[in-house]
């Protein structure tokens, strides 16, 4: 099947011969085709992003790197438009949070680019002519596992630091995002200056064993997930096994407060607003609610106002507010 997105390996295309519809959640309607990522892709990844790791000057040369993100950006900022209308077509997510989740990516992107150039290390005289030197050192493999909610910016947050330290990566995608995450790989196929083995992404299901094979792999020794605090804890629990570096940003809660004195006028629109950014799904979306006794009833009878009127529909539908 010509049409069938791939997964993007060593900068070429890679089938699985597994293929999956990917379904938009408004309507069920099917968007496209994509091949699920098989055990065989995923090590051929991790190889791919060793060797590249070892071999070339990557890890050395700031100055490609620096050069790689920057043009990563220009062409995150030219691909917006299409990855905007697909975000908001596959995630669910109103058109105009779609654009706001673009519009952090090139700017992440170019912040990491400039701390590529700049990060150094530090030197000491430990005694008269005699001196020490500590060095910053790319750690080696990168292994991200991305979430389905945001799944740009929140691979970018992981990734742009990684390439600006010098690690090589191998970046676990959503299935649930998967014609996304394809939109992605074309801005790394765009990315002319970006060595192969750098970027390495598949796409694979919550059954997939792709992120197991990272987590175990001690050619990875580093970890990002980004995700559910269940997960977390048995990650933890896997990574502590090779000693592994890892950053974990897990569920959590976010408690919008008001106190008797508060604005309701201004304060219910916000509230509002607050627990449905990104149709909820979202890690600073309001979870709970606390009020103060004086305003409870008010803050309870007009907060129900004004979701009895939310328009729910498609993200793609310019009068959906949310």
């Amino acid at each position: 099947m010509s049409d069938v997105k791939l997964n993007y390996i060593n900068n070429q295309w890679v089938d699985s011969g597994i293929h999956k519809n990917s379904i938009n959640p408004s309507n069920g309607e099917v968007l496209g085709v994509w091949a699920e990522a098989s055990t065989q892709n995923v090590q051929g990844a991790i190889d791919a992003a060793v060797k590249t790791f070892r071999e070339s000057d990557w890890k050395d040369n700031r100055y490609l790197r620096a050069r790689v993100l920057n043009e990563m950006a220009d062409r995150f900022d030219e691909h917006a438009d299409k990855i905007i209308r697909m975000l908001s077509l596959e995630n669910g997510k109103i058109l105009q949070e779609a654009g706001f989740e673009l519009m952090g990516t090139s700017r992440k992107l170019r912040y990491f680019a400039s701390m590529a150039l700049t990060t150094s290390g530090r030197a000491l005289e430990t005694a008269p002519g005699t001196f020490s030197m500590v060095l910053a050192q790319a750690i080696g493999v990168a292994g991200i596992i991305v979430p389905w909610n945001s799944p740009v910016i929140l691979l970018i947050r992981s990734l742009a630091p990684a390439l600006a330290a010098g690690c090589t990566t191998v970046i676990k995608m959503p299935s649930a995002t998967a014609l996304v995450n394809n939109l992605v790989s074309e801005v790394f196929a765009a990315t002319k200056s970006l060595p192969p083995g750098v970027c390495n992404l598949f796409t694979e299901g919550p059954t997939g064993q792709g992120s197991p094979m990272l987590i175990a792999d001690k050619n990875v020794p580093t970890i990002s997930y980004t995700g559910s605090t269940k997960v977390g804890k048995v990650l933890m629990e896997n990574l502590a096994k090779n000693l592994k570096r890892f950053g974990l940003e897990l569920g959590g809660k976010t408690p919008m407060i008001l106190f008797d004195d508060a604005d309701l006028d201004k304060a219910l629109p916000l509230l509002e607003k607050g627990i449905t950014v990104f149709a909820g799904q979202f890690c600073m979306t309001g979870s709970r609610i606390l009020v103060q006794k004086g305003i409870a009833d008010k803050v309870r009878a007009g907060l129900s106002e004004r979701l009895g009127k939310v328009k729910v529909g498609p993200g793609i539908d310019p009068s959906c507010p949310c």
